[in-house]
C-alpha cells in the first residue's frame, strides 16, 4: 500500500469515525429531548395533584383521613415515576 492510499484509507476512517459519531450524537440528543418530553408531560399532570394534596391538607390539618393518605401515596409513587424516568 503506497503512502497516498494509506492516507486516503486513515481519511476514510477518520471520516467514518466522524460520522458514526454524529449519527450517535443525534440520536442521543434526540432520546433525551423525548425523555425530557415524558418527564415534563408526567410533572405537568401531578402538579394539580400536589396543589390539591396542599389544599386539602390546610383545610383538614386536625382530620388527616385515610382518603388524604391514599392521595398522599399516589402522588409519592408518582413523583417516584418521574425521578426513575430522570435517570
Amino acid at each position: 500500500m503506497s503512502a497516498e492510499e494509506a492516507d486516503k484509507t486513515l481519511k476514510q476512517d477518520l471520516e467514518d469515525t466522524r460520522n458514526d459519531l454524529r449519527r450517535a450524537a443525534d440520536e442521543i440528543k434526540v432520546k433525551l429531548h423525548l425523555a425530557g418530553m415524558d418527564a415534563k408531560d408526567a410533572w405537568d399532570e401531578i402538579q394539580p395533584r400536589i396543589a390539591d394534596f396542599e389544599q386539602r391538607f390546610d383545610a383538614k390539618a386536625d382530620e388527616v383521613g385515610e382518603e388524604l393518605k391514599a392521595l398522599g401515596q399516589d402522588i409519592k409513587q408518582r413523583l417516584a415515576n418521574i425521578r426513575a424516568k430522570l435517570g
